[in-house]
């Protein structure tokens, strides 16, 4: 206590000189002289940074990015479970570079690359998005087709801005259109993994229960004038240390002891420590054997003794920390029109389906409550809420990654439960999905600019029956026809470019 008395000294001090001030200026002018300048002075200096860097890295985003919007269809008659898009996940992570240098921190504002996995419902249809860099477009369509060769991958105009632009200016209140939509956080850290895909297998039939069926359900039943968006904007590895944090959470819930990283003071104190003890066991026969000694060094594992809820978390935390993460925004969002609006089919539903994934004894996603657009309460609740839908809107439509909450970590296999293509199954009727397989050229197609078919090396081999090649042009016209059917049910507000 006596280190601290000088200290409470000083604070009394200066209090009695804050009192005795009967100018503002002057007492502004006691706390500076006095010191108060370096946390002031520490905050400056933080915000400045913040700030700087924030403004270099927008120069850089807009000088080098190009984005595009990918549609994705896959075949109506998938047998593929998520397992494929994990696998399109961990492909996705290379785009993560080395480290920066101080100079690309500081001055060109370069960071790590990013992506956004987006699932929309236009007036009722539904369609899987991939919001990426122009370069990386090859990275991603190569990603997808290894695990669905028969995919439909085409570029899109972009949906957040409407279809006559009609939200790129919106803003709340406004008389035409309500929102309501929110950020989805982790309600425990981000060590803890929510509900995986492999739970919802029989674990007998191996009969896969698609978590997405009641959600994409819930996305069909909204009409004309209604629209709902769920976006993942993904980072590669943002937050690298995400790991060693998980598993030392594994071993504090396992009762072992967590070895710390020790900086060059640590290493050398405990170098001469175990100089000392080396001298003293050489010494003395019985230094250092003490039973508090040997309880130290022979402390047994609690692993023995953990309940099953225990052991579960420990298992999940470390599957978790096993696989490639990315730093992710996760945000939802429902605008429609005031005169079709609905809560009851815009939003209970959605929040219900999310509650799938959710295990409470490891992690669940929970609405960010300084981000969500309903259940205000108190002071100027019509202007705050409106304030929200502004900023939640733009951060749509920049695929923001700082706007909003701190974000969450999601291994490849969280985001697979969350984002993956509905298996056959599901019985989601505007589900944007390719309507047959894609087949190879037969090889006899004519080369254009005369009759010559392709050079096969076999110039032996007999003609093609005349029966064979009229039912390959009725099976081509049968899909021919079977595609205008399936554009026809698309709606217009999602163009091709």
């Amino acid at each position: 206590m006596a280190i601290f008395n000088p200290i409470l000294f000083f604070v009394l001090d200066v209090y009695r000189q804050l009192l005795a001030a009967n100018d503002p200026f002057y007492a502004i002018l006691i706390l500076l002289v006095n010191g108060f300048w370096i946390p002031i002075a520490f905050i400056i200096y933080k915000n400045a940074e913040i700030a700087w860097k924030d403004w270099r890295q927008s120069l850089y985003h807009n000088a080098k990015r190009r984005f595009i919007l990918l549609a994705i269809d896959v075949p109506r008659l998938n047998e593929q479970s998520p397992k494929a898009v994990e696998s399109i996940f961990t492909q996705l992570h290379g785009a993560l570079p080395g480290r920066n240098n101080i100079y690309e921190n500081w001055w060109v504002g370069k960071n790590v690359d990013y992506f956004s996995v987006e699932l929309v419902s236009i007036e009722g249809y539904v369609q899987f998005l991939v919001h990426t860099q122009e370069e990386y477009r090859d990275m991603v369509e190569s990603a997808f087709y290894s695990q669905y060769p028969d995919a439909e991958i085409t570029q899109v105009e972009d949906y957040v801005y409407g279809q006559n632009g009609e939200f790129k200016d919106l803003v709340f209140p406004n008389k035409e259109y309500d929102l309501f939509g929110c950020e989805f956080v982790l309600a425990r850290s981000n060590a803890y993994p929510i509900r995986l895909h492999i739970a919802f297998e029989h674990s007998l039939s191996q009969e896969f229960k698609d978590p997405m069926a009641s959600l994409l359900e819930s996305m069909n039943k909204i009409g004309p004038g209604e629209q709902l968006w769920f976006q993942w904007v993904i980072t590669p590895e943002y937050d690298d240390d995400w790991q060693s944090k998980s598993n030392k959470e594994a071993m504090k819930i396992a009762g072992k002891k967590i070895e710390s990283s020790e900086n060059i003071v640590d290493r050398a104190v405990s170098t001469l420590i175990n100089m000392i003890d080396a001298i003293g066991i050489a010494v003395f026969p019985f230094y250092n054997q003490t039973e508090e000694s040997k309880k130290d060094d022979e402390m047994l594992s609690l692993m023995l003794h953990l309940t099953p809820a225990e052991q579960g978390r420990i298992e999940g935390i470390q599957m978790k920390a096993d696989k490639h993460g990315f730093w992710t925004k996760f945000r939802y969002l429902y605008i429609a029109k005031k005169a079709v609006a609905s809560k009851a089919r815009g939003l209970a539903p959605i929040v219900g389906a999310l509650k799938q994934f959710s295990s409470l004894n490891t992690n669940s996603l929970k609405t960010h409550k300084y981000t969500k657009t309903w259940g205000l309460d108190y002071l100027m609740v019509e202007q705050r809420i409106a304030a929200r839908q502004n900023k939640l809107l733009r951060a749509f439509q920049d695929r923001g990654r700082s706007a909003g909450s701190n974000g969450i970590v999601l291994n490849t296999e969280e985001l697979a439960t969350l984002y993956h293509f509905p298996t056959e199954t599901v019985k989601a009727p505007l589900v944007s999905r390719t309507t047959s397989k894609r087949g190879s050229a037969p090889v006899s197609l004519p080369v254009e600019g005369g009759p010559h078919t392709l050079d096969t090396s076999l110039d032996d081999q007999p003609a093609q029956p005349a029966e064979q090649a009229a039912m390959q042009r009725a099976t081509a016209q049968e899909a021919q026809e079977a595609r205008a059917a399936h554009q026809s049910q698309a709606p217009t507000n999602l163009p091709f470019v």
